[in-house]
């Protein structure tokens, strides 16, 4: 199962190990800004039993309606 994340950078703060950006946990629809890979990392481990929740819910549904 894949759960999937959206991050937006912009390309002229991109840095050795930092920039300015948003990720967004796709299924929630919740964002975040990040200012590095630490925070993306961060976020992604705090939202990901939402995410993979979210996504077995509407897995099931399909198949329900199979």
């Amino acid at each position: 199962m894949f759960v999937s994340y959206v991050l937006r950078v912009r390309p002229e703060s991109v840095s050795n190990e930092r920039f300015v950006g948003e990720v967004e946990a796709v299924g929630t629809g919740q964002r975040y800004a990040v200012r590095s890979f630490d925070q993306v990392l961060a976020f992604v481990l705090e939202t990901m039993r939402d995410e993979v929740d979210l996504t077995r819910d509407a897995l099931s549904v399909q198949q329900e309606d199979l």
